[in-house]
């Protein structure tokens, strides 16, 4: 089970675009509430029905809204983001994540960038996650002009 998830995880970060509506559904909506889950899985793991749980249940959400739009071998990239949601991110994953990294990221993420916790909880995991593993160059040139990928 945990390969599954390791590998679901890597796969919906390949993809491209996010869409926000799809994290509700793990009850984080706010980049704060986010930083808290994950902090609760850090401090306490992620047990059924604990907060940590849902640190989880939100990577395990940004999987599922992307199960029809994998893309594996590319760069995540994620589109209009920023207070103006005019800005764009892009990252490169590493073959595994876990659970506790990803928590890891976003919480240190937060504490460098406390304004960020203001913004949706998915920009914040987009944010911290191109910190960790930015893409190429390119790859960001490459989104230049480009909105959301049609769906």
């Amino acid at each position: 089970m945990r390969k599954l998830a390791t590998l679901a995880f890597g796969a919906m970060l390949g993809a491209a675009g996010m869409t926000a509506n799809a994290y509700a559904a793990a009850g984080i909506e706010e980049g704060s509430a986010l930083v808290t889950a994950c902090q609760s899985l850090l401090d306490n793991g992620s047990s059924e029905g604990s907060k940590g749980e849902t640190c989880k249940e939100f990577v395990t959400n940004m999987v599922l809204a992307q199960q029809d739009t994998l893309t594996m071998g590319e760069p995540f990239r994620a589109f209009r983001l920023g207070a103006n949601q005019d800005e764009k991110a892009c990252f490169e994953m590493p073959d595994k994540l876990s659970y506790r990294d990803f928590a890891q990221h976003v919480v240190s993420y937060a504490e460098s960038n406390p304004e960020v916790t203001e913004r949706p909880a998915y920009e914040l995991a987009v944010r911290a996650l191109e910190k960790q593993y930015p893409c190429d160059p390119a790859d960001l040139k490459d989104m230049e002009g480009r909105d959301l990928p049609a769906e």
